[in-house]
Protein backbone atom coordinates (compact mmCIF):
# COMPACT_ATOMS: atom_id res chain seq x y z
CA UNK A 1 0.00 0.00 0.00
CA UNK A 2 2.66 2.66 0.64
CA UNK A 3 4.76 1.33 -2.50
CA UNK A 4 2.04 2.76 -4.92
CA UNK A 5 1.76 6.31 -3.48
CA UNK A 6 5.48 6.49 -3.78
CA UNK A 7 5.37 5.02 -7.49
CA UNK A 8 2.87 7.63 -8.48
CA UNK A 9 4.86 10.20 -7.17
CA UNK A 10 7.98 9.29 -8.90
CA UNK A 11 5.49 9.12 -12.12
CA UNK A 12 4.49 12.20 -11.94
CA UNK A 13 7.82 13.96 -10.84
CA UNK A 14 9.17 12.21 -14.00
CA UNK A 15 6.40 13.30 -16.34
CA UNK A 16 7.17 16.92 -15.58
CA UNK A 17 10.53 16.74 -15.36
CA UNK A 18 10.20 15.30 -19.39
CA UNK A 19 7.24 17.70 -20.11
CA UNK A 20 9.67 21.05 -19.44
CA UNK A 21 12.52 19.47 -20.59
CA UNK A 22 11.06 18.86 -24.02
CA UNK A 23 10.28 22.94 -23.45
CA UNK A 24 13.07 24.06 -22.16
CA UNK A 25 15.91 21.86 -23.03
CA UNK A 26 17.72 23.77 -25.77
CA UNK A 27 16.95 27.38 -27.46
CA UNK A 28 16.67 27.47 -31.19
CA UNK A 29 19.64 29.67 -31.30
CA UNK A 30 22.74 29.85 -29.45
CA UNK A 31 25.06 32.33 -29.37
CA UNK A 32 28.08 33.34 -27.08
CA UNK A 33 26.56 36.94 -25.50
CA UNK A 34 30.53 38.36 -24.64
CA UNK A 35 33.35 38.17 -27.38
CA UNK A 36 36.52 40.42 -26.82
CA UNK A 37 39.31 41.27 -29.51
CA UNK A 38 41.98 43.29 -29.66
CA UNK A 39 42.52 45.51 -32.59
CA UNK A 40 43.91 43.99 -36.15
CA UNK A 41 43.27 40.66 -34.90
CA UNK A 42 40.68 38.04 -35.79
CA UNK A 43 37.29 37.19 -33.90
CA UNK A 44 35.01 35.04 -34.11
CA UNK A 45 30.94 35.95 -33.92
CA UNK A 46 29.64 32.26 -32.34
CA UNK A 47 25.80 31.68 -33.79
CA UNK A 48 24.29 27.93 -33.85
CA UNK A 49 20.79 27.10 -33.99
CA UNK A 50 18.61 23.42 -33.78
CA UNK A 51 16.26 23.61 -36.41
CA UNK A 52 16.88 21.62 -40.17
CA UNK A 53 16.58 24.16 -42.83
CA UNK A 54 14.14 24.34 -45.61
CA UNK A 55 12.58 25.95 -47.96
CA UNK A 56 12.48 29.74 -47.23
CA UNK A 57 15.59 29.28 -44.52
CA UNK A 58 17.46 32.53 -44.13
CA UNK A 59 20.16 33.50 -42.19
CA UNK A 60 20.77 37.44 -41.04
CA UNK A 61 23.22 39.03 -38.88
CA UNK A 62 22.74 42.89 -38.19
CA UNK A 63 25.61 45.37 -36.24
CA UNK A 64 24.81 48.52 -34.26
CA UNK A 65 27.46 50.16 -33.29
CA UNK A 66 28.02 50.82 -29.63
CA UNK A 67 25.44 53.33 -28.08
CA UNK A 68 22.91 52.35 -31.10
CA UNK A 69 19.79 51.09 -30.08
CA UNK A 70 19.30 46.90 -31.27
CA UNK A 71 16.57 48.31 -33.42
CA UNK A 72 18.81 50.68 -35.59
CA UNK A 73 21.01 47.65 -36.40
CA UNK A 74 21.66 47.20 -39.83
CA UNK A 75 22.08 43.88 -41.95
CA UNK A 76 26.07 42.67 -42.71
CA UNK A 77 25.19 39.68 -44.10
CA UNK A 78 22.41 37.97 -45.14
CA UNK A 79 21.97 34.14 -46.77
CA UNK A 80 18.77 32.98 -48.34
CA UNK A 81 20.43 30.03 -50.65
CA UNK A 82 22.91 32.65 -51.49
CA UNK A 83 25.74 34.49 -49.67
CA UNK A 84 25.33 38.31 -49.39
CA UNK A 85 27.82 40.26 -47.44
CA UNK A 86 27.35 44.39 -47.49
CA UNK A 87 29.73 45.90 -49.36
CA UNK A 88 32.05 47.43 -46.31
CA UNK A 89 32.32 43.61 -44.96
CA UNK A 90 32.76 41.38 -48.20
CA UNK A 91 36.46 41.49 -47.74
CA UNK A 92 36.51 41.61 -44.14
CA UNK A 93 34.12 38.43 -42.96
CA UNK A 94 33.22 34.89 -44.03
CA UNK A 95 30.65 32.36 -42.97
CA UNK A 96 32.46 29.66 -40.69
CA UNK A 97 30.40 27.25 -42.16
CA UNK A 98 29.36 27.79 -45.80
CA UNK A 99 26.92 27.73 -46.89
CA UNK A 100 25.56 28.46 -43.12
CA UNK A 101 22.90 24.75 -43.17
CA UNK A 102 24.57 22.29 -40.77
CA UNK A 103 23.72 23.89 -37.61
CA UNK A 104 26.47 26.73 -37.45
CA UNK A 105 25.65 30.78 -39.05
CA UNK A 106 28.71 31.66 -37.36
CA UNK A 107 30.82 34.37 -38.88
CA UNK A 108 34.48 35.03 -38.52
CA UNK A 109 36.53 38.67 -38.53
CA UNK A 110 39.08 38.57 -39.98
CA UNK A 111 40.80 41.69 -38.97
CA UNK A 112 39.28 43.92 -35.74
CA UNK A 113 38.60 47.78 -36.22
CA UNK A 114 37.18 49.95 -33.36
CA UNK A 115 34.59 50.34 -35.37
CA UNK A 116 33.31 46.78 -34.80
CA UNK A 117 32.88 47.19 -31.73
CA UNK A 118 28.80 46.76 -30.73
CA UNK A 119 26.13 44.91 -30.47
CA UNK A 120 25.21 42.06 -33.17
CA UNK A 121 21.64 40.14 -33.97
CA UNK A 122 21.96 36.82 -35.14
CA UNK A 123 18.54 35.91 -37.07
CA UNK A 124 17.94 32.03 -37.95
CA UNK A 125 14.41 32.09 -39.89
CA UNK A 126 12.75 28.88 -40.59
CA UNK A 127 9.42 28.68 -42.28
CA UNK A 128 9.13 25.22 -41.81
CA UNK A 129 9.60 24.97 -38.31
CA UNK A 130 8.63 28.41 -36.21
CA UNK A 131 9.79 26.61 -33.06
CA UNK A 132 13.19 26.24 -34.68
CA UNK A 133 13.54 29.76 -35.53
CA UNK A 134 14.87 32.19 -33.50
CA UNK A 135 17.80 35.30 -32.86
CA UNK A 136 20.58 35.65 -30.04
CA UNK A 137 22.76 38.38 -29.51
CA UNK A 138 26.39 39.52 -29.09
CA UNK A 139 28.43 42.34 -27.44
CA UNK A 140 31.50 42.61 -29.04
CA UNK A 141 34.57 44.47 -27.28
CA UNK A 142 37.40 46.13 -28.95
CA UNK A 143 40.32 45.99 -26.88
CA UNK A 144 42.44 48.98 -27.40
CA UNK A 145 45.26 50.66 -25.17
CA UNK A 146 45.27 54.06 -24.15
CA UNK A 147 45.28 56.30 -26.48
CA UNK A 148 47.62 59.86 -25.66
CA UNK A 149 46.30 61.39 -23.22
CA UNK A 150 45.88 65.31 -22.41
CA UNK A 151 46.89 67.01 -19.54
CA UNK A 152 45.41 69.89 -18.27
CA UNK A 153 45.62 72.38 -15.13
CA UNK A 154 42.20 73.76 -13.77
CA UNK A 155 42.99 77.03 -11.38
CA UNK A 156 45.27 79.71 -10.96
CA UNK A 157 48.63 78.74 -9.65
CA UNK A 158 49.38 81.42 -7.03
CA UNK A 159 50.86 80.79 -3.58
CA UNK A 160 48.22 79.08 -1.20
CA UNK A 161 45.32 78.14 -4.17
CA UNK A 162 44.40 74.76 -4.94
CA UNK A 163 44.38 73.45 -8.14
CA UNK A 164 43.60 70.33 -10.43
CA UNK A 165 45.75 68.39 -12.88
CA UNK A 166 43.88 66.73 -15.27
CA UNK A 167 44.68 63.65 -17.76
CA UNK A 168 42.22 62.01 -20.24
CA UNK A 169 42.69 59.29 -22.83
CA UNK A 170 39.64 60.14 -25.24
CA UNK A 171 39.73 55.62 -26.29
CA UNK A 172 41.01 52.96 -24.24
CA UNK A 173 39.23 49.64 -23.47
CA UNK A 174 39.30 48.69 -20.61
CA UNK A 175 39.35 51.75 -18.99
CA UNK A 176 42.59 52.90 -18.09
CA UNK A 177 44.29 53.61 -15.08
CA UNK A 178 46.34 56.82 -14.29
CA UNK A 179 49.14 57.71 -12.49
CA UNK A 180 50.68 61.38 -11.61
CA UNK A 181 54.52 61.66 -10.96
CA UNK A 182 57.32 63.74 -10.50
CA UNK A 183 61.16 64.60 -11.86
CA UNK A 184 63.53 62.06 -10.12
CA UNK A 185 65.01 65.09 -8.62
CA UNK A 186 62.08 66.89 -7.33
CA UNK A 187 61.55 68.36 -4.07
CA UNK A 188 59.07 65.84 -1.95
CA UNK A 189 55.93 67.65 -1.42
CA UNK A 190 53.42 66.52 1.55
CA UNK A 191 51.32 63.77 0.68
CA UNK A 192 48.08 65.68 2.55
CA UNK A 193 48.61 68.26 0.42
CA UNK A 194 47.96 65.65 -2.94
CA UNK A 195 44.86 64.10 -3.59
CA UNK A 196 45.11 61.81 -6.03
CA UNK A 197 42.15 59.51 -8.94
CA UNK A 198 43.63 57.00 -10.79
CA UNK A 199 40.02 56.32 -12.04
CA UNK A 200 39.65 59.96 -13.46
CA UNK A 201 42.80 60.86 -13.85
CA UNK A 202 42.18 64.24 -11.32
CA UNK A 203 45.32 65.11 -8.72
CA UNK A 204 44.28 67.88 -6.35
CA UNK A 205 47.37 69.81 -5.37
CA UNK A 206 46.43 72.13 -1.77
CA UNK A 207 48.26 75.22 -0.21
CA UNK A 208 50.40 75.92 -2.87
CA UNK A 209 53.60 77.31 -2.62
CA UNK A 210 57.01 76.92 -4.47
CA UNK A 211 58.38 73.58 -4.14
CA UNK A 212 54.92 72.78 -5.73
CA UNK A 213 56.39 74.48 -9.53
CA UNK A 214 58.15 71.63 -11.37
CA UNK A 215 56.82 68.52 -14.38
CA UNK A 216 54.46 66.78 -13.91
CA UNK A 217 53.98 63.26 -15.59
CA UNK A 218 50.44 61.51 -16.05
CA UNK A 219 50.32 57.68 -17.34
CA UNK A 220 47.15 55.73 -18.98
CA UNK A 221 47.47 51.93 -18.63
CA UNK A 222 45.36 48.80 -19.26
CA UNK A 223 46.31 45.52 -19.59
CA UNK A 224 47.02 46.41 -23.43
CA UNK A 225 49.35 48.96 -23.02
CA UNK A 226 49.98 52.70 -21.80
CA UNK A 227 50.83 56.53 -23.03
CA UNK A 228 51.81 59.57 -21.07
CA UNK A 229 51.78 63.66 -20.95
CA UNK A 230 53.13 66.18 -18.94
CA UNK A 231 52.14 69.17 -17.88
CA UNK A 232 54.81 72.23 -16.29
CA UNK A 233 53.38 73.92 -13.78
CA UNK A 234 55.37 77.39 -12.30
CA UNK A 235 53.80 78.65 -9.19
CA UNK A 236 53.32 82.44 -9.55
CA UNK A 237 53.70 85.15 -6.86
CA UNK A 238 51.77 87.41 -9.22
CA UNK A 239 48.20 87.52 -8.93
CA UNK A 240 45.94 88.03 -12.09
CA UNK A 241 44.40 91.17 -10.03
CA UNK A 242 47.68 92.73 -9.84
CA UNK A 243 48.00 91.97 -13.90
CA UNK A 244 44.89 93.43 -14.74
CA UNK A 245 45.07 96.41 -12.41
CA UNK A 246 48.57 97.21 -14.52
CA UNK A 247 46.94 96.76 -17.98
CA UNK A 248 43.58 98.70 -17.34
CA UNK A 249 46.84 101.29 -16.11
CA UNK A 250 48.71 101.23 -19.01
CA UNK A 251 45.67 101.04 -21.02
CA UNK A 252 44.20 104.74 -19.72
CA UNK A 253 48.04 106.09 -19.91
CA UNK A 254 48.27 105.22 -23.28
CA UNK A 255 44.84 106.91 -24.01
CA UNK A 256 45.85 109.73 -22.66
CA UNK A 257 49.27 110.23 -24.32
CA UNK A 258 47.19 109.21 -27.71
CA UNK A 259 44.44 112.27 -26.67
CA UNK A 260 47.36 114.88 -25.70
CA UNK A 261 49.04 113.84 -29.39
CA UNK A 262 45.69 114.74 -31.00
CA UNK A 263 45.02 118.10 -29.26
CA UNK A 264 48.47 119.33 -29.87
CA UNK A 265 48.35 118.92 -33.31
CA UNK A 266 44.82 120.01 -33.68
CA UNK A 267 46.37 123.11 -31.48
CA UNK A 268 49.17 123.77 -34.06
CA UNK A 269 47.54 123.47 -37.12
CA UNK A 270 45.35 126.04 -36.06
CA UNK A 271 48.04 128.36 -35.00
CA UNK A 272 49.44 127.91 -38.24
CA UNK A 273 46.74 128.67 -40.47
CA UNK A 274 46.39 131.75 -38.04
CA UNK A 275 49.84 132.60 -38.78
CA UNK A 276 49.81 132.05 -42.52
CA UNK A 277 46.78 134.21 -42.23
CA UNK A 278 48.95 137.13 -40.65
CA UNK A 279 52.12 136.46 -42.44
CA UNK A 280 50.53 136.61 -45.91
CA UNK A 281 48.92 139.80 -45.49
CA UNK A 282 49.84 142.47 -47.15
CA UNK A 283 48.35 145.94 -45.14
CA UNK A 284 50.43 144.57 -42.24
CA UNK A 285 53.24 146.91 -41.36
CA UNK A 286 55.32 146.54 -38.04
CA UNK A 287 54.98 149.99 -36.43
CA UNK A 288 56.72 149.18 -33.14
CA UNK A 289 59.22 147.42 -31.63
CA UNK A 290 60.31 147.55 -28.01
CA UNK A 291 62.28 144.62 -26.03
CA UNK A 292 60.87 145.50 -22.00
CA UNK A 293 58.37 143.84 -19.89
CA UNK A 294 55.55 146.60 -20.46
CA UNK A 295 53.12 145.97 -23.84
CA UNK A 296 53.38 149.27 -26.22
CA UNK A 297 51.22 151.60 -26.06
CA UNK A 298 48.42 150.96 -28.43
CA UNK A 299 47.72 154.69 -30.52
CA UNK A 300 44.18 155.47 -31.51
CA UNK A 301 43.45 155.40 -35.25
CA UNK A 302 44.36 157.78 -37.57
CA UNK A 303 43.15 158.90 -40.73
CA UNK A 304 46.63 159.27 -43.07
CA UNK A 305 45.83 162.21 -45.36
CA UNK A 306 42.05 161.02 -46.06
CA UNK A 307 43.31 158.11 -47.61
CA UNK A 308 43.89 155.34 -45.45
CA UNK A 309 43.11 154.27 -42.42
CA UNK A 310 45.54 152.80 -39.74
CA UNK A 311 44.07 149.97 -36.89
CA UNK A 312 46.74 149.33 -34.49
CA UNK A 313 47.11 145.68 -33.27
CA UNK A 314 49.48 144.20 -30.36
CA UNK A 315 51.17 140.88 -30.73
CA UNK A 316 53.23 139.81 -27.93
CA UNK A 317 55.36 136.51 -27.30
CA UNK A 318 57.75 136.08 -24.46
CA UNK A 319 60.88 134.63 -25.75
CA UNK A 320 62.91 133.94 -22.82
CA UNK A 321 61.54 134.07 -19.16
CA UNK A 322 62.69 137.43 -18.71
CA UNK A 323 62.00 138.70 -22.33
CA UNK A 324 59.26 139.54 -24.32
CA UNK A 325 59.38 140.24 -27.47
CA UNK A 326 56.24 142.78 -28.01
CA UNK A 327 55.24 144.37 -31.89
CA UNK A 328 52.74 146.88 -32.61
CA UNK A 329 50.86 145.79 -35.98
CA UNK A 330 49.01 148.50 -37.79
CA UNK A 331 46.49 147.11 -40.57
CA UNK A 332 45.99 149.88 -43.12
CA UNK A 333 43.35 149.90 -45.15
CA UNK A 334 43.20 151.88 -48.19
CA UNK A 335 40.91 153.19 -50.92
CA UNK A 336 41.68 150.83 -53.65
CA UNK A 337 41.00 153.48 -56.31
CA UNK A 338 44.09 155.27 -54.73
CA UNK A 339 46.05 152.73 -53.78
CA UNK A 340 48.60 152.79 -56.89
CA UNK A 341 49.06 156.87 -56.56
CA UNK A 342 50.10 156.44 -52.29
CA UNK A 343 53.66 157.43 -51.59
CA UNK A 344 55.70 154.61 -50.57
CA UNK A 345 57.07 154.19 -47.47
CA UNK A 346 60.23 156.16 -46.60
CA UNK A 347 63.65 155.11 -44.47
CA UNK A 348 64.59 156.87 -41.74
CA UNK A 349 67.99 157.55 -40.39
CA UNK A 350 67.56 155.64 -37.39
CA UNK A 351 65.39 152.79 -39.18
CA UNK A 352 66.63 149.16 -39.45
CA UNK A 353 65.35 146.65 -41.17
CA UNK A 354 62.99 143.90 -39.94
CA UNK A 355 62.00 140.70 -42.35
CA UNK A 356 58.16 139.98 -41.56
CA UNK A 357 57.50 136.37 -42.38
CA UNK A 358 54.97 135.79 -44.83
CA UNK A 359 55.10 138.52 -47.51
CA UNK A 360 59.02 138.39 -48.60
CA UNK A 361 59.50 142.08 -47.97
CA UNK A 362 61.49 144.18 -45.42
CA UNK A 363 59.92 146.68 -43.64
CA UNK A 364 61.03 149.40 -41.35
CA UNK A 365 60.79 149.71 -37.63
CA UNK A 366 61.47 152.73 -35.75
CA UNK A 367 63.75 153.41 -33.15
CA UNK A 368 61.17 155.66 -31.14
CA UNK A 369 56.93 154.78 -31.05
CA UNK A 370 55.88 156.05 -34.81
CA UNK A 371 53.39 155.28 -36.87
CA UNK A 372 54.06 154.96 -40.88
CA UNK A 373 51.42 155.18 -43.28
Amino acid sequence: MNALPALCSSWILWAVLSCFGSVSGGQPVTVEKQVFARTGEPAELTCDYRTQPGLGFTVEWRHAPTGTPAIEAHRVFYYNGKVYWVESWENRGVLVQNPPVQGSASIRILSVQPSDAGLYVCDVTNPNDWAGSGQGLVNFTVLMPPSTPTCSVNGDAYPGNDITLMCVSSHAVPAPTYTWSREKNAIQLPLQNLVEDQQTGSLILRNLSAPFSGTYTCRASNELGGAVCTVVLSVSYTSSAMVAGIAVIVTIILLLLLGAVMGYFLWYKKRNRKSTEEGHNPRCVLCLYNQTHQHAPSPSPKSAGGRAHVLPQIYSRRVHSRLRLTVLCCMIHRDPRETASAAPLTRSPGDRPVHLSGDGEDHLIPTKPSILV
